[in-house]
């Protein structure tokens, strides 16, 4: 269904009922990308699953550059249209990003995150040269090209045909100016200087192949969010949540599962940080 959200019309999907997830799909995909896990889940949680906007059926308003923080907005803008104060929000790769958008300046949105295949920052030479080069293989590529490009280079060796068909096909809708401007927003996005001061619990997810967000990057993520677990998916890259939908569902519902009692965990650390705190000022006082 479609939603006038700050000058597009935005392609989304509501089912299921419990606590609201968030669906937020990667550079070049469509929703249809989550589909393994709608399924899934959406007999235990509320399912918001999205088109970003210039991607899938979303349409664009051109006269606005698109950037990560114009995604996030628009993502913030339908919960505020579907009466949602808070939810759990899943980013694959570029979703990733928004994510943290999100967590930097909607804090007060977020149960948690989860990242899939996805960066912190892009370091050179992917940000710099890789940039470079892949704007000027999009100055003459055709769309049909980079969806055969996505499907040879992101999955695993043991990836069938029928799965790179599969993934393929969520790339061909895209429009070649916006695809640009959401490739430099991507390569672009830097959040280091925020990860420290992110205090939701976090499930990081990497393929086991994955070239394009390899397992470092998840690995730094774990190291420098406050409160993140790591895991691996087998027989998987870039695609994992396509790749393998089997391993990766059971480790998000478990994460679903756990975050109750995480969530109230980090709720006592933080207050008992804040009674040593005012501990200390009242030592000072006397």
């Amino acid at each position: 269904m479609f939603i006038k959200i700050n000058n597009i019309q935005l392609n989304y999907e509501s089912k299921g009922r419990g606590t609201p997830l968030v669906f937020i799909h990667g550079l070049g995909e469509c929703m249809q990308s989550w589909s393994h896990q709608v399924t899934c889940l959406s007999r235990k949680y509320r399912i918001i699953n999205l088109d970003l906007r210039a991607h899938g059926q979303s349409s664009n308003d051109d006269a606005e550059i698109i950037t990560i923080s114009l995604f996030a907005k628009d993502i913030i803008e339908l919960l505020n249209k579907l009466g949602i104060e808070k939810t759990v929000f899943i980013g694959h790769s570029m979703g990733g990003l928004i994510c943290q958008e999100i967590a930097v300046h909607y804090p007060e949105r977020a149960i948690a995150f989860v990242l899939s295949d996805a960066a912190g920052f892009y370091p050179p030479p992917f940000s710099t040269d890789g940039l470079r080069e892949r704007l000027a293989y999009l100055e003459t590529a055709a769309m049909e090209d980079l969806a055969e490009m996505v499907a040879e280079r992101c999955c695993a060796p043991q990836t069938s045909r029928e799965v790179r068909q599969e993934i393929k096909k969520l790339f061909l809708h895209n429009e070649s100016e916006s695809y640009k401007q959401a490739t430099i927003a991507t390569f672009k996005a830097d959040y280091r200087a925020y990860h420290k001061q992110m205090n939701f619990p976090f499930l990081l997810l990497v393929g086991e192949f994955d070239q394009t967000t390899p397992l470092a990057y998840a690995e730094y993520l774990e190291k420098n969010l406050p409160t993140a677990q790591l895991a691996v998916i087998p027989a998987a890259a870039h695609m994992s949540k396509v790749e393998n939908p089997q391993e990766y569902n059971r480790l998000l519902s478990q994460f679903l599962e756990q975050l109750p009692d995480v969530v109230y965990k980090n709720f006592l650390e933080r207050r008992k940080k804040y009674a040593v705190s005012k501990s200390a000022e009242m030592e000072n006082v006397l």
